[in-house]
């Protein structure tokens, strides 16, 4: 039987773990290529095995989503390497320290309402 995302090809970001990591495979078992990135490539490497164990087809690239460059190259190494992109699931989180009005003050915003 097919799967409902053959011949798809997905990046999940935040994929070494969790949500990522779940999200990666069920994918991977409905058909889709998947490109997993994460900053950890041990964790990342496991997940991708686990993909494969399954019939997958997986591609680690071990990617900080909080550098331009390196998602940059990330969408060119997945587009060339497997020819298109149809699915992100944009799971990667980043944290900030602070409180909320320093959080606003440093994207630019306007705090006072």
């Amino acid at each position: 039987m097919a799967g409902k995302l053959d011949t798809k090809v997905a990046i999940i970001t935040g994929a070494s773990s969790g949500i990522g990591a779940a999200t990666a495979i069920a994918l991977a078992e409905e058909g889709a290529q998947v490109a997993i990135t994460a900053r950890r490539s041990e964790r990342l490497n496991e997940v991708a095995q686990k993909i494969e164990a399954v019939g997958g087809k997986a591609l680690p690239i071990v990617t900080d989503i909080s550098d331009e460059t390196q998602v940059n190259s990330l969408v060119r190494h997945v587009h060339t390497t497997l020819g298109r992109i149809d699915i992100l699931v944009n799971n990667a989180g980043m944290g900030a320290l602070g409180t909320v009005e320093e959080a606003i003050q440093q994207s630019g915003g306007n705090s006072s309402t």
